[in-house]
């Protein structure tokens, strides 16, 4: 097997150098930027700059109410485009960038973090932001585990910074008019609620001697700080950049890479987003040969099962979207589409005193901004990101392990009575990399 060495920092930012220097940082006060006062201005620093990075960034470097003033990527290409791009969109020279998260931690002159790296990564740099006084903004799962999401949790919360998730359907119209109706009961009592999730992946066939042999990473590529707490696999470029989802060592499929997104927005909706469940039940799901790198469910169905008495039912095969029904009607909504069981339900005006997720045309990355501002809970805080990613984590150990039913203890967050379940919800991080507790 070819396991390349890590590339020495020294080469890696060797990359970058190609004849000019990374300046230092100016302290947003000094820019003079218009919009609110400078003391007022959040400074960002963007770890993980890739496609999901790229776009999050834009969105920040849009706002004037902060100022992206670092970046950091272990893929020095993409490390410098983004450097160039926020350099180019303040008409300045002043952003730093590092290959490595804990020297970006260390800019003195930084308030929050944007975090788009693979899944494997999320709970380990946000712990390390919050332990250095960082706000928080990560992108949807939590985490890998669990037991990740626990230490997410707890660190922000010991920490008294704000973390938003990117869940940001809750910041569409459509998914809050389904929250809302039900919510403040105009859909009467739930009687069902289903889930639909993306089936798949559509990924090319890689041949597993090919695999195993692997390739030699390109040059601007730091792969052993990519691989990080996870195990050492011989690089392929089908395992990063996208690919890495379908491998239980970096994600966990579509079941937690939609989880935040549709699934979130009916735990919310049914008010058990607070919680996690009692059991995964119906557990099914395929596991297909199409590449050699797959691991992850390709369909799958399961129920979710709350202690109040709430089932949520998720399936590759439900039509895409969230679905709620109660004794007064239903209200299904999908990107971009919003459909009500009748005209009546579809007038309904939520009154001013009700339940409501709307903030006026405010989106997911604003409302992360404002949450800092005020120091208010954000639209979706770690902990219910983490209950969320639970339910997933649940479900691929049902799949993995055969089971159709896997009973949890949500208080002591353990499995109760499913021992052959236990392997499959347990992440060991390779040393040096450890997560605090």
């Amino acid at each position: 097997m070819n396991h390349p060495a890590r590339l020495p920092r020294r080469s890696f930012l060797k990359y970058l150098a190609a004849g000019a220097s990374l300046p230092l940082i100016v302290r947003a006060q000094t820019l003079g930027l218009g919009g609110p006062a400078p003391s007022e201005v959040i400074t960002i620093g963007c770890i993980g700059v890739g496609g999901q990075g790229n776009g999050l960034m834009g969105n920040f470097l849009g706002n004037p109410a902060c100022r992206v003033v670092a970046v950091c990527d272990v893929d020095a290409s993409r490390l410098e485009k983004a450097r160039q791009r926020v350099n180019e969109s303040y008409n300045a020279t002043g952003c730093a960038a590092y290959g490595d998260h804990r020297e970006l931690l260390a800019h003195p002159d930084l308030d929050a973090v944007v975090i788009a790296t693979p899944d494997h990564w999320h709970a380990l740099i946000t712990v390390h932001a919050a332990q250095a006084g960082k706000h928080v903004y990560c992108e949807k799962p939590a985490a890998t585990s669990i037991a990740e999401g626990r230490a997410m949790a707890d660190a922000v919360r010991r920490a008294g910074v704000v973390c938003q998730i990117g869940s940001m359907q809750r910041s569409w119209g459509e998914f809050q008019r389904v929250v809302e109706l039900a919510r403040n009961g105009f859909l009467g009592e739930i009687k069902k609620v289903t889930v639909g999730l993306p089936a798949g992946p559509d990924a090319r066939p890689v041949p597993p001697e090919v695999l195993a042999k692997g390739e030699t990473p390109p040059p601007t590529l730091d792969y052993d700080r990519w691989l990080g707490p996870a195990p050492v696999v011989p690089y392929h470029a089908d395992r990063v950049h996208y690919q890495w989802r379908w491998q239980f060592a970096f994600g966990g499929g579509q079941v937690t890479d939609w989880i935040g997104h549709h699934y979130d927005i009916a735990a919310l909706a049914t008010n058990v987003a607070h919680l996690q469940p009692v059991a995964i039940r119906a557990a099914s799901a395929r596991f297909d040969d199409i590449g050699a790198f797959i691991e992850t469910a390709t369909a799958y169905s399961f129920q979710a099962v709350y202690a109040n008495g709430t089932v949520i039912d998720t399936a590759s095969s439900n039509p895409g979207g969230t679905r709620v029904e109660g004794t007064k009607g239903w209200v299904y909504a999908n990107r971009g589409v919003l459909e009500h069981s009748s005209e009546a339900l579809r007038r309904i005006v939520i009154p001013s005193q009700g339940y409501t997720l709307s903030a006026g045309p405010r989106s997911h990355t604003d409302e992360f901004l404002a949450a800092i501002t005020t120091r208010a809970t954000p639209r979706c805080p770690v902990i219910e990101a983490h209950n969320v990613a639970a339910v997933a984590h649940l479900a691929n150990a049902a799949f993995r392990s055969g089971l159709s039913e896997v009973r949890w203890d949500p208080t002591t967050e353990s499995l109760v009575g499913c021992p052959e379940a236990e392997p499959y919800l347990h992440r060991t991080y390779r040393a040096p990399h450890a997560l605090p507790v």
